[in-house]
């Protein structure tokens, strides 16, 4: 690989030599062997010296042939790519093309991968917004629907049934109660994502925390006979970590509770804090029914349920582990799972403490 200005200098140098010698040598030996003038030996020399003047403009000649040709392939695979066709790209030669026209290539090429890139991120976006929508709709018509099932069972004639009335009204209820829960998640994690819900970070102490949690989910848990069981650092109870306190009691309560919902009868729920040097570990972990291998990459994406009915029966919205994920983002933190079918999941993440 050369570059232009290398390769015309060095031409043009051997030309310029080639026809300084031929000058002077016609210059000095014509009117040595004719015994004619020195001007007349100058005259010879000029007329000899065409050739080689042709053979600078047969190189200039070249070089532009070269130079246009490059920027012809420029032009027809930068058009490609302006058309769509993103996929498109240059091939250098080394043997025939110049330093510049291959950096200009390579430009060209490192554009089409930024918009092949771009164009491909697009794509994938407009594919997430469609499903969020998707599920959005369907999440939001499933109780709508029952709610609407229900009245209009009751102005059919089942209002004059006491018992029955009461039963419908209590399921109605219950709808609502789960619409409510999905749009307080979907303007949350809205909010997250926007950059618009606000956090308060500050030090606390961590354990209190933990423990009015696990009172507020303790008839929650008695119900399916699950018990739950906070594991007190011995050394430290005082721990203090950094964070905003209302959005991670809304990060242990979500995890706690899904330790409860997908738990067997007479299962366990154990919430372990481990202090280290700058941080705290946080594990939760249930011997429950367990996720399988196939689901774990995907467990904390919006509305992703490994059993959809089970899911939907007792209760929430698909949208409590996105919105873990996010406000544990937002802590600098990283959640992690470990999960074994039918033995039990362990969630864990830490928190900073100084």
């Amino acid at each position: 690989m050369i570059s232009l200005r290398a390769y015309q200098a060095r031409n043009f140098s051997l030309i310029f030599i080639f026809a300084f010698v031929v000058f002077a040598g016609i210059a000095l030996l014509v009117p040595a062997l004719f015994h004619s003038s020195a001007t007349v030996g100058i005259i010879a020399a000029l007329l000899l010296l065409a050739p080689s003047l042709g053979v600078v403009f047969w190189f200039s000649a070249r070089t532009s042939d070269r130079i246009a040709a490059s920027v012809s392939r420029i032009a027809v695979v930068s058009r490609a790519i302006s058309e769509g066709s993103t996929h498109s790209r240059i091939t250098a030669d080394e043997n025939t093309d110049f330093a510049e026209t291959q950096r200009a290539y390579a430009a060209v090429n490192k554009l089409a991968d930024k918009s092949n890139k771009d164009i491909e991120g697009m794509q994938r976006l407009e594919r997430v917004r469609s499903e969020f929508l998707a599920n959005v709709s369907h999440e939001l018509r499933t109780p709508i629907f029952s709610i609407q099932g229900f009245l209009e069972t009751l102005l059919d004639g089942a209002l004059e049934d006491q018992e029955v009335s009461r039963q419908f009204v209590e399921k109605a209820h219950a709808n609502t109660v789960r619409l409510n829960s999905l749009l307080t998640d979907l303007i949350n994690i809205s909010r997250i994502e926007s950059g618009e819900m606000r956090f308060s970070f500050r030090y606390f102490i961590l354990l209190p925390l933990v423990r009015e949690i696990a009172r507020n989910l303790e008839a929650q848990a008695q119900t399916k006979k699950v018990s739950i069981t906070v594991h007190e650092p011995q050394d430290d109870e005082d721990i203090e970590v950094y964070g905003d306190r209302d959005r991670l009691a809304q990060v242990l309560t979500n995890l706690i509770e899904n330790a409860i919902k997908y738990n067997v009868e007479g299962g366990k729920v154990d919430v372990w804090l481990k202090p280290g040097e700058t941080e705290v570990l946080v594990q939760i972990h249930d011997n429950g029914i367990g996720i399988p291998p196939e689901h774990h990459k995907r467990i904390f994406e919006r509305f992703y349920r490994v059993d959809k009915n089970r899911s939907r029966s007792v209760g929430g919205t698909g949208l409590g582990l996105a919105i873990v994920k996010h406000i544990l983002e937002a802590h600098k933190s990283t959640v992690h799972l470990k999960s074994e079918q039918g033995k039990g999941t362990t969630i864990s993440f830490t928190l900073k403490t100084d």
